[in-house]
């Protein structure tokens, strides 16, 4: 499945969380019969709740959906779109034409609602970027600028009378979009200050104590939106690394106010500082800023603990964790003792789409760079489809697969949350990068030839 990446979370971020329980039904057309996933979101990542083969005439129902939240439909083909479950049955009806894809909610306002303001929200945001690099670029005497100035402010306007209007119908949509709606700005005020008031209100509507943020990605949207307005042009280096650092400071101050949401901003971030290989703000991470204000039991604290060893075992520079053991081909392998350059590191699942296009692709890769040695350890899938993969694709190295899924230790031993997850190996066994995909695996090829 493409873009489907399953994290494991711990079963408290589920406390206080209403229970929709509604099904979830709609029509495909003209879309041939496939398998249909039914996915959660945790914020970034997602979990497979359920799957569903198509009908003939193109019909699926998923039953007793669950938590309120944010949830994706993705067909096998890789079509799929969001929704909002609350209290109320799901309909949708899903037109495929010309490769236009449309979607229409049937009897659902708070589905409408979402959908009407994400649509006007993606507008509004790429027309105020265009005015922005006007005003801050233009003479503010000349009529050009005034034009944008007028233009900026009456698109301010009308977003906050179009958002207003959705925020009065007070369902579960109302609550996301007051959430999710950006600070508005005095274009009369410096630059400077424009900042710092945009700095100010940034969280003002969010209330970090409501745990069903964590089954969106609203607040981790937010989070990351927040992190990217504290850098600017002009700052160094260590000037951005400072205000991203005093962001994420803030963040987990914020997020403190409940056990739940600090674990859930905490994880959040330490996953995707971990992918990117931000060591600065990974390590700031590490001390656990304000767990000392935590309303939580030792046994909670002790999974805070936890969770900052763990991902400290896996940050660039550091010695890879050991991986040993007998691959499905029935070889015996030792990470520490393949004697090559590079080992590329791949944790893959049957599942994913995109992973299974990333082994398709390493045959080409290897062969053209004959100093990495192939490793991948596969989360799920079975055993037979392994192999007749890796058979289909020619490809050669070592195909580790336990059958413990995301229980498995080497799994663990990598703080792997999510699949495909890229690891490059060097000749000391050490982590060296931790590429998305190809282009970065480029990339770090180029940079060392």
């Amino acid at each position: 499945m493409s873009r489907i990446k399953v994290l494991l979370i711990c079963i408290l971020y589920f406390l206080n969380v209403s229970l929709c329980a509604q099904t979830v039904s709609g029509t495909f057309y003209n879309v041939p019969p496939q398998m249909v996933y039914l996915n959660a979101y945790t914020g970034l990542y997602m979990e497979t709740v359920d799957s569903v083969m198509m009908s003939e005439d193109g019909r699926v129902e998923f039953d007793n959906v669950g938590h309120k939240g944010m949830y994706q439909i993705e067909t096998e083909s890789g079509l799929y779109f969001d929704f909002l479950c609350d209290d109320e049955p799901v309909a949708f009806v899903l037109k495929n034409e010309n490769n236009v894809v449309s979607v229409e909610f049937i009897r659902s306002r708070l589905n409408n609602d979402w959908h009407k303001y994400k649509n006007e929200r993606a507008s509004y945001d790429e027309k105020q970027q265009l005015l922005k690099h006007v005003l801050r670029n233009y003479d503010s005497n000349t009529s050009f600028y005034k034009e944008a100035k007028y233009e900026f402010e009456k698109n301010q306007t009308d977003f906050k009378n179009f958002t207003d209007s959705l925020i009065s119908h007070g369902n579960y949509a109302s609550k996301l979009i007051s959430v999710d709606r950006p600070p508005f700005i005095n274009t009369d005020d410096s630059f400077t200050k424009q900042r710092e008031d945009m700095k100010t209100a940034f969280f003002e509507m969010v209330d970090f104590t409501d745990t069903t943020l964590i089954h969106t990605n609203v607040l981790t949207t937010k989070v990351i939106d927040y992190l990217s307005i504290l850098q600017f042009q002009g700052q160094t280096p260590s000037e951005q690394e400072f205000s991203v650092i005093l962001g994420i400071d803030n963040v987990m101050n914020l997020a403190s106010v409940s056990y739940p949401m600090y674990r859930f901003v905490f994880e959040y971030l330490m996953i995707g500082f971990h992918e990117l290989g931000f060591n600065a703000y990974l390590d700031y991470l590490m001390r656990m800023p304000y767990v000392e204000q935590l309303d939580a039991d030792d046994v909670e604290l002790e999974e805070i603990y936890d969770l900052a060893e763990k991902y400290s075992r896996v940050k660039i520079g550091i010695k890879a964790p050991e991986i040993t053991g007998v691959d499905i081909n029935n070889v015996e392998f030792d990470l520490y003792d393949i004697d090559n350059d590079y080992v590329i590191l791949l944790f893959w699942s049957y599942s994913c789409a995109h992973c299974r296009e990333i082994m398709k692709e390493m045959k080409y890769f290897l062969k053209e760079n004959t100093d990495f040695t192939f490793l991948s350890v596969c989360v799920n899938g079975e055993r037979k489809d392994i192999k007749k993969l890796i058979r289909k694709n020619g490809l050669k190295g070592y195909f580790y697969h336990d059958g413990l899924s995301w229980n498995s230790p080497v799994v663990n031993a990598y703080a792997v949350t999510a699949t495909p997850s890229i690891f490059i190996i060097d000749k000391d066994k050490k982590i060296v990068a931790k590429p998305f995909g190809f282009e970065e695996i480029n990339d770090f090829v180029n940079s060392i030839r």
